[in-house]
């Protein structure tokens, strides 16, 4: 009885009405197989558009606990299903495009596509603001594509860009108004040595 409750346990927490030891198809073009469960943990595997997983168990932030060919790692679980696609797939979308922008290649300055404003994309690598480029998922005529747009032609789902700016906006004043403080303070105390 207990290894019944068990395994009745173990299906129930598994999303998407998938179980543990499914086999679970990559329908992405490609998707990393994480260290944790987060997109900015290490890159153990990049796996392959139709290769398949073995399901261990959900994990928190959206991944599934997987297992491929004996590396156990987690993936995006939007970016695996039961099916075996015949056709190219975006299986979420989590941005939008701001402006018209060339999409670049992820391995160099080359232009792949050019993208639209107000289409929505595939932020897969997360959302990094320090950073100049965007890596992206998008549709474009029927095939799935990968690449990097500037950060500035991309806005991300519940981020508003403006609070961003003006929050940028502040940290700059206020960095600037303790150096200026710390002149002034270096000058009134090399004054007040000299009067000495």
């Amino acid at each position: 009885m207990k290894a019944f409750l068990l395994v009745v346990s173990v299906i129930m927490a598994v999303s998407g009405g998938y179980s543990a030891g499914d086999e679970l198809f990559v329908i992405a073009n490609s998707a990393f197989l994480y260290a944790t469960p987060s997109l900015s943990s290490e890159r153990l595997l990049q796996l392959e558009k139709s290769e398949t997983v073995t399901l261990i168990s959900e994990a928190e932030n959206g991944f599934l606990q997987v297992e491929y060919n004996g590396v156990q790692g987690y993936v995006y679980s939007e970016l695996v299903g039961e099916v075996l696609p015949e056709q190219d797939i975006i299986p979420t979308f989590n941005a939008t495009m701001l402006n018209d922008a060339d999409v670049f290649s992820l391995t160099s300055d080359e232009v792949i596509a050019h993208i639209q404003s107000g289409e929505r994309v595939f932020l897969y690598e997360g959302y990094d603001d320090e950073k100049d480029f965007l890596a992206i998922q998008f549709e474009d005529s029927g095939e799935v594509l990968y690449g990097r747009v500037r950060i500035e032609d991309v806005k991300p789902d519940g981020v508003n860009t403006a609070l961003i700016v003006a929050i940028t906006a502040i940290v700059a004043i206020v960095s600037i108004i303790i150096i200026l403080l710390g002149i002034t303070k270096k000058k009134r105390h090399k004054k007040l040595k000299n009067q000495d």
